[in-house]
């Protein structure tokens, strides 16, 4: 906690602010040019050095790479559980898929195989 007194801070000021959110947040630009990248399977860092190609006083840090990544993940699955995405996908890409249910909610065992194989 820091405590105000008399107009001056109880602590020294840091000399580095990699990895304060305030500045290492990413702009709407940065989180397309992620975004992208993600798309073409780019690795995370790799992401991170083009980020900082593009704006050399960038202090984004990799976390922040994964969790805009994660974000992004996310918001195309939607409401659905990642079992749910997977039925989803399974279902629209015409692959053979089986599974079996252990309760209502646990699948026990899960197979599926693309129609090409078969």
């Amino acid at each position: 906690m820091v405590n105000l007194i008399c107009g001056s801070h109880n602590h020294e000021l840091v000399k580095s602010l990699v990895g304060h959110p305030y500045v290492g947040r990413l702009t709407t630009d940065e989180k397309i040019i992620i975004v992208n990248m993600k798309k073409s399977m780019a690795k995370p860092r790799n992401i991170l050095l083009t980020l900082k190609e593009h704006n050399a006083n960038s202090y984004t840090t990799i976390k922040q790479i994964y969790n805009a990544r994660n974000a992004y993940r996310s918001s195309i699955r939607g409401n659905n559980t990642e079992m749910q995405q997977l039925m989803r996908l399974l279902e629209w890409d015409q692959y053979i898929h089986w599974h079996r249910l252990k309760d209502e909610d646990v699948v026990c065992d899960i197979f599926w195989s693309h129609p090409d194989v078969v």
